[in-house]
């Protein structure tokens, strides 16, 4: 842990109280002086880890299809959108589907620096195994251990050449462990059993170069591991993953994102709105908002509160991921608290909108006005998460074209030339198994490729309104009894 600076205040102060006439008990000083330190080391803790990502941060993902899918990291684009929407993160999917470490070594020049990042954020592991090691058919091929363990042996090396790359160029680096392949799911279809266990064992790899290098790593390994086991323990079938075991869909995405947050100890706080006696005592007890326009009169409260951010708007398909952990409590609490109620039942208003009928104790106790989709601050959330999206969107056909790229054509002679690029699909892969996946590619590749500059500019200026989209905008507040 870095120690913060003002430890070095507390370590320059005298060890003794000169006796000048002044008799005073030396060790309550010492226990007042460690208090102190104590307080203020909390302080200078929280303040460091309020904002992991700080103004003009340009933050590159790299990874394979599940980072290339981007539903993971987007969630936490999405929190900063709404959180910290002065700060003007800047996100880069440098994600490409199928890739492994050494394609991200050899790409690392075009498609990942050419972004400037000032953080690089791994993830990779689930092809650098070589899941077709672990079919059932091949396990009394000859020489199949060693074919397995030779594959982490080359992860082992390449990830660590990863990372030495983006320190030596002063990149701060955060690892991630590899997601897992399900093969505890009863379900049906081909299950490569073995392929988790390498898994973690790539886990294992993150986890060492991040201890060598004093580097953060975000568990996605344990962490689906240990809620996949408890949702497979009320139904065998069940699977955070996909049927194919390997990719996340909404669900298995939104956990990932509350472990990255959490990891960094993102803060839970939207805001805390507190409606006591006065304008004066309600401004002083809540916080990241300001109160103004504060009456209390005849059992009605009103007034109008300035919340500094957001909440986090869930999709419907993500809604599961709420109930297996705690996102709410550690991600997303907007709380309104009324205190000094007569007891009864109340009816609260933002805006003229209803947002719930409550008794006066839950009032008192507080309410998490952030899952409300009826909230206007969480409709407005979901006009940010809308902009996000159309974005993604434009993202997606830039990264199809980068797919193509890197995976098939990079070392072709002529490939800036479409009709040799589809000539080379005819020949080389029109009849190959995967025929079909790798056709659909190749026929977006030829079809997005003459617009790219076209579809980048449009991907640059997708958020030119975000600053004004989630500025956060004053609401008015009415409880009255019902």
């Amino acid at each position: 842990m870095r120690i913060p600076r003002c430890a070095f205040f507390f370590a320059s102060l005298p060890q003794r109280v000169p006796a000048a006439g002044l008799v005073f008990p030396v060790h309550l000083l010492f226990l007042g002086m460690r208090y102190l330190f104590f307080l203020c080391c909390l302080f200078c803790s929280l303040s460091s880890t309020a904002q992991f990502f700080k103004k003009g941060d340009r933050v590159c993902f790299v990874g394979n299809s599940i980072t290339h899918n981007g539903d993971y990291w987007h969630n936490v684009q999405l929190y900063y959108s709404t959180r910290y929407p002065h700060l003007g993160v800047q996100f880069f999917n440098c994600g490409i589907s199928g890739d492994v470490t050494s394609g991200i070594l050899r790409r690392m020049d075009q498609d990942i620096l050419v972004h400037h990042p000032t953080w690089a954020v791994i993830m990779i592991g689930m092809n650098d195994v070589n899941r077709p090691l672990y079919d059932a058919r091949r396990k009394n091929e000859a020489g199949i251990r060693e074919k397995q363990q030779a594959a982490l042996t080359a992860y082992r090396r390449n990830l660590d050449s990863i990372v030495r790359i983006f320190l030596a160029k002063n990149i701060r680096v955060v690892l991630q462990t590899p997601s897992i392949y399900d093969q505890t799911s009863k379900m049906a279809g081909n299950n490569l059993y073995g392929v988790n266990d390498a898994l973690k064992i790539c886990a294992g790899y993150a986890r060492e170069f991040a201890g060598r290098d004093s580097l953060l790593v975000v568990d996605y390994w344990g962490m689906l591991t240990k809620l996949n086991a408890e949702v497979q323990a009320k139904d065998s079938t069940a699977t955070l993953i996909g049927k194919d075991r390997v990719h996340p869909g909404g669900v298995g995405h939104l956990l990932m994102a509350w472990e990255f947050l959490k990891t960094i100890k993102a803060p839970a706080t939207v805001a805390n709105i507190v409606a006591d006696r006065n304008a004066k005592s309600s401004q002083a007890k809540s916080q990241q908002c300001t109160i103004s326009g504060f009456t209390r009169k005849d059992g009605q409260i009103e007034f109008t509160a300035l919340e500094k951010a957001l909440p986090f708007p869930v999709r419907e398909d993500q809604l599961k991921a709420t109930e297996l952990v705690p996102f709410a409590d550690n991600l997303n609490r907007e709380i309104v608290k009324f205190n000094y109620l007569v007891p009864g039942n109340y009816v609260l208003t933002i805006d003229d909108v209803e947002i719930g009928r409550f008794f006066s104790g839950e009032l008192e106790r507080g309410v998490n006005l952030a899952t409300m989709p009826q909230l206007p601050q969480y409709q407005q959330a979901l006009k940010v998460q809308a902009l996000l999206q159309k974005r993604w969107q434009l993202e997606a056909r830039l990264r199809a074209i980068r797919l193509i790229e890197h995976r098939y054509i990079n070392t072709l002679p002529g490939n800036e030339n479409l009709e040799t690029v589809r000539r080379f699909y005819d020949t080389a892969h029109a009849h190959k198994p995967d025929s079909d996946y790798v056709k659909k590619m190749f026929i977006t590749y030829l079809d997005t490729k003459p617009k790219e500059a076209q579809i980048r500019r449009q991907w640059e200026r997708s958020l030119d309104s975000l600053p004004a989209l989630s500025k956060p905008r004053p609401h008015r507040y009415l409880l009255k009894r019902s």
